[in-house]
């Protein structure tokens, strides 16, 4: 029998990428659902705009800080599956199963949001689509999976094309919003009326935040498809942040400028509100524009997760069938698995439970890699490192603080979600070992 270490697919990854598609892919998957939908929530938690703002500002100084970590290890190891193969590097099969399979959780919960999402805005333009909710989210699925396995150039067309509509529509709304929509006007609280807010409420908001900038890596997951990884990861990462941090703020600066912070909170969807005030064109418009925005957000998850799967079939962790490549570019079998599941969250409404997850896992996530470049800058100086970690090693030590203290704070609000944690850390170790063997009966025993 073939070693696991000696398969090769039958095709390879295509190295056909470029920075614009790694701005278009971060950007495509921080900007979903959740900046349609997190103002209202994140307004009805901390009624005051100073808050508000500084929580969305100190979001993006979070995720760059982070950011500067995952840039050089990402470039010092340019190999498609993002998070899972540094930490695989670092800290081996445990690790690496760990940060891989809550990185998959994570794009296909993101997946399932998005479609369900699309399916509640197409009424919007089509009611006859209100009473068929389960069946629009399928169809979503079915035509954006249909156009990624067709190949990575097709993936690439859907990406681009709806990255660059939903910003310049977001950039349009704060435009209109602030030079034709009536400010709001609010009576001034007495001194002594000023609401008090507690932690509970800062940390609910700010996993919001968290949650709407979490994608910034994205461009991470296909490294050894760009064509110059060293150059371009590091740029797309950090324009695409920048880029999303002005539309977040903008947007919840336009919508705060229009209806206050009670306003903000009334609605689910403040964003209606602002655009009755130009006419059923203008609803016409933010109903697309919503629409445009989570497919654009599935179809970066959608190209990002199977990358995971592929990488870890590659490294002999799951069956040789995921890390096939058909002649698009495109990981079908990994792909596949992810459809498959991904549809299964949907229909089973699930996601919001894996959904309340991700903040916990990308924290968790976001510690071992960290401590994954302390450990590879001793244990492998001579890397290759195009990118370095700006300040080291103050600045990492900051990221490690910052996600330590999420993790903290996620896991005293949300009890289920470090137990989630824990489970899946002592599953993965039974599951590294049993892959081990097999690796070892099939004669691939070199390290790893």
């Amino acid at each position: 029998m073939m070693a696991i270490s000696e398969a090769q697919p039958r095709h390879q990854l295509l190295k056909i990428l470029g920075i614009t598609f790694g701005v278009a892919v971060a950007v495509g998957d921080m900007l979903g659902s959740g900046i349609l939908r997190a103002p209202s929530s994140i307004a009805a938690a901390v009624p005051s705009i100073g808050l508000i703002m500084g929580l969305w500002v100190f979001g993006a100084v979070h995720v760059a800080i982070t950011a500067n970590v995952f840039a050089e290890i990402g470039t010092a190891l340019p190999k498609s599956g993002g998070a899972y193969i540094y930490a695989q590097r670092a800290f081996g099969d445990i690790g690496g199963l760990i940060v891989g399979w809550s990185s998959w959780l994570a794009f296909i919960a993101g997946i399932a949001a998005a479609a369900i999402s699309f399916a509640n805005f197409l009424p919007l333009i089509w009611p006859w689509a209100n009473g068929h909710a389960v069946g629009v989210a399928l169809a979503m699925l079915l035509a954006l999976f249909g156009a990624n396995i067709l190949g990575l150039r097709e993936g690439r067309l859907l990406q681009e094309t709806t990255s660059l509509i939903k910003a310049a529509m977001l950039l349009l709304f704060c435009v209109a919003a602030v030079l034709f929509v009536p400010p709001s006007n609010p009576a001034p609280l007495p001194a002594m009326a000023v609401p008090l807010i507690g932690w509970a409420a800062l940390v609910s908001a700010y996993q919001l935040v968290r949650g709407a900038y979490a994608g910034w890596d994205t461009p991470l997951f296909f490294s050894e498809e760009i064509v110059n990884p060293g150059r371009d990861i590091p740029r797309a990462i950090f324009i695409g942040i920048a880029i999303a941090a002005v539309l977040y703020i903008g947007v919840n600066a336009a919508l705060l400028f229009a209806l206050g912070v009670k306003g903000v909170a009334s609605t689910p969807l403040p964003f209606t509100i602002v655009v009755r005030n130009f006419g059923g064109i203008a609803s016409l418009l933010f109903a697309l524009t919503a629409m445009i925005t989570v497919a654009s957000c599935a179809n970066a998850n959608i190209m990002g997760g199977p990358r995971i799967i592929f990488s870890m079939a590659r490294d002999g962790l799951l069956p040789d069938v995921f890390q096939s490549v058909n002649r698009g570019g495109s990981p079908s079998g990994a792909m596949l698995l992810t459809a498959l599941f991904s549809v299964g969250v949907t229909l089973s409404g699930t996601f919001n439970l894996v959904f309340g997850l991700i903040g916990t896992m990308n924290a968790l996530g976001g510690i071992i890699i960290i401590a994954g470049l302390f450990v590879l800058r001793r244990r492998e100086p001579d890397l290759p490192r195009p990118y370095r970690a700006l300040l080291y090693p103050a600045l990492p030590i900051v990221a490690a603080v910052l996600e330590a203290t999420t993790l903290v704070l996620y896991s005293a609000a949300d009890t289920t979600g470090i137990l989630f944690a824990i489970g899946l850390c002592l599953a993965c170790i039974p599951f590294a070992l049993v892959a081990r063997r097999g690796r070892i009966r099939l004669g691939d025993i070199a390290p790893r």
